[in-house]
């Protein structure tokens, strides 16, 4: 009910205007109840982004899962997107203008994100020995690039102003054409060892989030 109550605000107030109070008037609980489970206002925005993010990542499991041909990286990234456009709170975190994301993703950056980013690099790598990417790009950098566009985007909105979900979903949209296009082959490569890498990142990143 709580977590409820918070999401329904951020979407009609923004994350700033959030209040404590109002969470708790809302929810017919004291604030006292509240700070009992959440400590702030930013773990309560932690708690949604949390339960957001696993809905994601199952989402893009069910689609890897259910595809009938080997899925490659883009697509990968389409089907982030796709789930990203569904999920009301984590589109108004990334098109609001107030940094709350930003913010967030400094925070946690440390210990959350750097191992993703080393999680990104083996998966590029068995994504190259399965033969859906080139054999000598590199998946250090690779995945550094991926990792930089996805913080980037998350903060672009605190510094150019909002953004609308268009021009959220063309960039992505982008992103997946410029990843076809450079760093994709042709062919059908190995699809057992292509779902393997997918599941596999997708298995560490629920447990992350699972840890959260």
């Amino acid at each position: 009910m709580i977590l409820d109550q918070t999401r329904a605000i951020v979407l009609e107030k923004g994350y700033q205007r959030t209040t404590i109070a109002e969470i708790a008037h809302r929810a017919g609980v004291g604030k006292g109840a509240v700070y009992l489970d959440f400590p702030s206002k930013e773990a309560l925005l932690d708690a949604l982004l949390v339960r957001s993010a696993r809905s994601l990542t199952q989402a893009v499991r069910d689609r890897v899962d259910s595809s009938a041909q080997p899925v490659s990286l883009s697509a990968v990234y389409r089907f982030g997107l796709e789930a990203l456009l569904g999920d009301e709170l984590m589109l108004a975190c990334y098109l609001a203008d107030d940094g709350a994301l930003g913010g967030y993703l400094r925070e946690k950056g440390p210990q959350r994100y750097r191992p993703r980013m080393e999680w990104l690099a083996d998966y590029v790598a068995e994504l190259s020995r399965a033969g859906l990417l080139r054999a000598d790009l590199d998946p250090a950098a690779a995945s550094l690039v991926m990792s930089v566009f996805a913080v980037g985007l998350a903060n672009t909105s605190a510094t150019v102003g909002a953004l609308s979900g268009e021009q959220l979903g063309q960039a992505v949209e982008l992103m997946a054409e410029l990843v076809a296009t450079g760093w994709e082959v042709g062919g059908a490569g190995d699809p057992v060892a292509a779902h393997r890498a997918h599941s596999r990142l997708l298995d560490l990143l629920a447990e992350q989030i699972g840890e959260a």
